[in-house]
């Protein structure tokens, strides 16, 4: 009996096949990507809750007050061997969490620079706490609960007003923000909200070693922002949901709700 000839694959068929192919590759690598972003948002969203316990173990031996976001004075070296330029916040949680790993969140891309040598910075620092500041910015600008300024003092929990709806962590990707450095901040707690401000991936420029040669952005991860509440909880939310805005006079004189304001005033009135 003799065999039939086999007959291959016509050039329309590969191509047929070829676009197949191509289309579920533009199908599943978004859906691939978005899981990986979402499982390194739940890492992020560990790392806060770590730190925030840690925070919470530091108040129980230091009289029931928030840690500081500086102790003493930076004293800033080009040495890449050299001592720890500032003691910042996270130098105050270390022995609480014994673990350099939970300070940095693995969607923040942003390189870090010591100005001396890239193994230098130690780790990179992807949070910071909100500032607090007496005095006539309280309400308009310095409402969070950590002191930077020697002549403050850190919130003490007591007067915390609804801690479970009173935010004291979130994200700050930055190129100045790492372990012989510091962690890094906002003087003005309404950049955190501000809409003009840019979200990860986008970042703005600053000058660090040299000309422009910085980025900070608020890190988030598919358009949302992990934040860390005073009660311990950690919880992924646009920014710009978290206050009213603009945040002006207006708005704080009707106590409008700022989840960011360490007073109970400002968690009711929308």
């Amino acid at each position: 009996m003799i065999n039939p000839k086999r007959r291959g694959f016509t050039l329309i068929e590969l191509l047929v096949v070829i676009a197949i192919i191509a289309i579920l590759a533009a199908i599943l690598f978004p859906v691939f990507a978005q899981a990986r972003e979402k499982a390194r948002q739940t890492t992020c969203a560990s790392n806060i809750k770590q730190l925030l316990t840690a925070a919470l173990m530091y108040q129980q031996d230091y009289d029931e007050k928030f840690h500081r976001l500086l102790t003493g004075a930076r004293t800033l070296n080009n040495d890449p061997n050299g001592p720890n330029q500032a003691f910042g916040w996270e130098d105050a949680l270390f022995p609480y969490t014994k673990n350099t790993g939970i300070f940095s969140c693995p969607s923040d891309n942003i390189p870090r620079n010591d100005c001396t040598n890239p193994n230098a910075i130690w780790y990179p620092i992807s949070y910071s706490w909100t500032h607090y500041q007496s005095g006539q910015w309280a309400d308009s600008a310095t409402f969070g609960v950590a002191a930077y300024y020697a002549t403050e003092d850190s919130r003490p929990t007591a007067v915390i007003g609804r801690p479970a709806e009173t935010i004291v962590l979130y994200e700050l990707w930055t190129t100045v923000s790492y372990g012989r450095h510091m962690g890094w901040w906002r003087w003005d707690n309404t950049n955190i909200a501000n809409p003009s401000w840019p979200d990860a991936p986008n970042s703005f420029a600053f000058n660090w070693c040299g000309s422009g040669d910085a980025r900070m952005t608020i890190g988030a991860h598919q358009g949302q922002t992990t934040f860390g509440f005073a009660d311990g909880h950690a919880k992924a939310m646009p920014r710009r949901t978290i206050m009213a805005w603009p945040w002006d006079a207006t708005a704080i004189q009707q106590r409008r709700r700022n989840l960011i304001h360490w007073s109970e005033e400002f968690k009711t009135n929308l």
